[in-house]
């Protein structure tokens, strides 16, 4: 045996025997070794075969294990870096394209507003964008048709993916999909909770509570006398409803909660009845009801059919009503609906029910106006007054325009102390919004397939109203000169 030898276990030079570094018995492990090999060893001594002194601590140095073992942690750092790094990279080339969808899906959201008194310029919205387009000058001679994220240019109603919509189009707003039968058999008996009563035997939170609040489109219950609107303009749904002896009117609610394919669903849904003993009002009645709770039924129908994976946790729906003009002829019925998929808006549009209280018939709404291409010229005119400049309308054919007016899911149309405040809920491109404006003489529009006064308006002017306080929309403030509809 040499002076000196390299322990085995720390690799430090040591003379023969126990190793000065680490305590190590050299000797041992060569009597073991033999021993190993004539099949003498014990148990005992292999399960001791590799201690050494408890807290002996080796030699800053001279422990080449201690090294490798940081050597090793560092390596192992630097992988786990990468794989993070990679996975990274992975998780933005697969979801950025789908956030920047999700962020652009839901745009700004115009709609009557009062104007201001500097001259020349258009109102600010009432209702400020949920997540304002970008410029829409942005680039001029892109292809108004081109899907910019190569997505189907399709909208299928029954997917919850997000869609591009080349032209303008209806955003369902209505109840021609709606199906009473199925709602009561098929959703309501798997709801945790469910009931339809008057507001008068329960607690109705839109008028005492603060429901409205969560309404993307303003309600107000507070009463204006016909003749006390500060302006011609029309500008949120706002109670004008008169006593009359013909007919009363009752309002109720509608709580329904429930879960849908491990979803939670909690709606809460306003609206009013008539009843007289003169007049049978059951089919208005019925009208009334499902234009409340239409888009409850349509939101479930969709995720009861549909077995795509989601995020989604919970489903609240806000519908709330009000009457917005009544006499002895018409009365005018404004619903304001806002959805929510967890904390973010899902949809949201307004609509009206007008009903022929003589008859007790609902109006059809396409049949009140003369919806053309004129009109829908008009209609961008007065909306760049009213509302200043709204994408949707300006950049799409009045062609267009005159379909989404023809389609009653899509259609808004109510009267009011104003006249009548007319617009539509759209979808185009990614975003989807509504826009109305109030004529307050629309005789000039009437189709006269209804038989009532149509003068209660007549006492507002818009133009002498626009005029004496300078009013009006320059497209070249904006560079929308060839979009402007000059008549």
């Amino acid at each position: 045996m040499s002076e000196y030898v390299f322990c085995p276990r720390c690799g430090a030079v040591t003379k023969p025997g126990v190793c000065t570094n680490c305590g190590y018995t050299i000797n041992k492990e060569e009597d073991i070794n033999e021993n190993i090999e004539s099949g003498q060893v014990s148990q005992e001594t292999l399960e001791t075969l590799y201690t050494g002194p408890a807290h002996k601590q080796p030699e800053p140095g001279k422990n080449k294990s201690s090294k490798g073992w940081i050597i090793g942690v560092v390596i192992g750092l630097a992988v786990v870096v990468l794989i993070i790094f990679l996975l990274a990279v992975l998780f933005i080339a697969a979801f950025v394209p789908i956030i920047i969808k999700s962020a652009y899906n839901v745009s700004q959201i115009p709609t009557v507003t009062t104007p201001s008194n500097n001259n020349n310029n258009p109102p600010t919205n009432l209702f400020p964008d949920i997540n304002p387009d970008t410029d829409p000058d942005t680039d001029p001679d892109a292809d108004p048709d081109a899907d910019p994220d190569g997505l189907p240019d399709v909208y299928d109603p029954d997917s919850d993916e997000y869609y591009y919509a080349t032209t303008i189009e209806p955003l369902y707003a209505g109840t021609s999909k709606f199906d009473y039968d199925k709602f009561i058999n098929e959703i309501v008996p798997s709801a945790n909770e469910y009931w339809d009563e008057s507001a008068e035997n329960t607690f109705d939170y839109y008028i005492n509570g603060n429901y409205t609040s969560y309404l993307k489109s303003e309600v107000v219950h507070g009463f204006i006398e016909r003749d006390g609107f500060a302006t011609p303009y029309y500008e949120y749904l706002v109670d004008s409803y008169i006593e009359n002896d013909k007919y009363d009117v009752e309002r109720r609610i509608i709580r329904y909660e429930g879960e849908c394919n491990g979803l939670f669903i909690n709606a809460y849904c306003a609206y009013y009845t008539l009843s007289s003993d003169d007049v049978d009002f059951t089919d208005v009645n019925e009208a009334l009801r499902n234009q409340a709770i239409s888009e409850l039924f349509e939101y479930i129908s969709k995720k009861s059919a549909s077995n795509n994976s989601t995020e989604t946790f919970n489903y609240t729906l806000y519908t709330d009503a009000v009457i917005t003009f009544n006499n002895d002829e018409v009365l005018s019925v404004g619903y304001s609906t806002t959805a929510y998929e967890n904390n973010d808006i899902n949809n949201f549009y307004i609509h009206g029910i007008n009903v022929d209280v003589k008859k007790g018939k609902v109006i059809d709404n396409t049949a009140v106006l003369n919806f053309n291409d004129d009109f829908s010229e008009f209609f961008v005119e007065r909306s760049n007054i009213q509302n200043s400049y709204v994408e949707a309308i300006n950049y799409s054919d009045a062609a267009d325009i005159t379909k989404v007016f023809k389609d009653d899911d899509g259609l808004i149309l109510l009267f009011t102390p104003l006249g009548v405040e007319v617009g539509i809920n759209y979808k185009y491109h990614y975003s989807y919004g509504w826009v109305t404006v109030t004529i307050n003489d629309f005789d000039e529009f009437f189709l006269n397939q209804y038989n009532f006064d149509t003068g209660w308006g007549k006492g507002y002017d818009i133009y002498q109203y626009e005029k004496d306080n300078n009013i009006s929309f320059n497209p070249d403030d904006y560079g929308y000169d060839d979009l402007y509809y000059d008549l």
